[in-house]
C-alpha cells in the first residue's frame, strides 16, 4: 500500500537482538489473546513486531493473525506514541478471533500500556 497508511521497512523489528531487548528491558501487559511488550526509546521513532508460535495454530491460522496484526499496527500508527519497540505475541486465544475482536484486544493492551493518545 503506497502513501501514507503503508508499513515502511523501517519501522519494523527485524533483528533477533532487538526484540531479545523488548522483551528484557521492556514493560509487560498481558491480555487473555496477547501479550504486548514495550519499550521507549529516546529520538528512535516506533517499530513494530510480532511473535505467533505454532501454538496458536497450524500456518493458515498463524499466517491470518499475522495479517490482522500488521494490519492494525498499520490502521492505528498514527494514535500510537513516538519513540517506541512494540512487540505484540499472540496466545493460542488469538485463533478463534475475527478481525474486529483482534482490534479491540489489542486496542485494550495498548490503552492499559499507556500507548494510545486517541
Amino acid at each position: 500500500m503506497a502513501g501514507p497508511n503503508r508499513f515502511p521497512g523501517r519501522e519494523r523489528l527485524t533483528r533477533k537482538r532487538d526484540y531479545e531487548a523488548v522483551f528484557e528491558h521492556g514493560r509487560k501487559r498481558v491480555g487473555r489473546e496477547f501479550i504486548c511488550f514495550m519499550v521507549r526509546r529516546e529520538g528512535q521513532g516506533r517499530r513494530f513486531g510480532f511473535a505467533v508460535s505454532r501454538k496458536v495454530g497450524k500456518a493458515v491460522v498463524r499466517n491470518r493473525v499475522k495479517r490482522y496484526l500488521r494490519e492494525i499496527y498499520r490502521a492505528n500508527r498514527a494514535c500510537l506514541s513516538e519513540d517506541i519497540d512494540l512487540v505484540l505475541v499472540a496466545r493460542p486465544l488469538a485463533a478463534e478471533l475475527n478481525y474486529h475482536q483482534c482490534a479491540a484486544a489489542i486496542r485494550r493492551l495498548l490503552n492499559d500500556g499507556g500507548l494510545l493518545s486517541g
